[in-house]
């Protein structure tokens, strides 16, 4: 085996392993989730489904950030796939379009 074909090994054995040691878990996709929810509400791009249900998330929200998070965290609901690699995840929070995201290298692609 040639050196150039070695490398092209190691680097894909590398990027695998880092692709699975940056996978977030659970939490750490629910912390993502209401980090990237909370910018949405802020800037007012948010697709609603139900305005009563997210007003009353944009209005926790409004009072603390902490607060908003323990909201998006108690309410919401996630379904989360392990691919290894990386995480198929579905997210739904109360009056908000549920989104289907990867979740890999610590971020959350949506």
């Amino acid at each position: 085996m040639g050196l150039l074909s070695k490398g092209f090994v190691f680097l894909a054995v590398a990027a695998m392993g880092a692709a699975l040691a940056t996978r977030p878990d659970v939490n750490q996709v629910h912390a993502l989730y209401a980090d990237r929810l909370i910018a949405q509400l802020e800037d007012g791009a948010i697709p609603y489904t139900d305005l009563v249900a997210a007003a009353s998330l944009l209005v926790a929200c409004t009072i603390s950030p902490e607060q908003c998070a323990r909201e998006i965290e108690r309410t919401a609901s996630l379904r989360y796939t392990n691919r290894y690699l990386w995480a198929s995840v579905r997210l739904q929070a109360p009056g908000i379009e549920a989104v289907n995201c990867t979740a890999a290298l610590n971020r959350l692609f949506c």
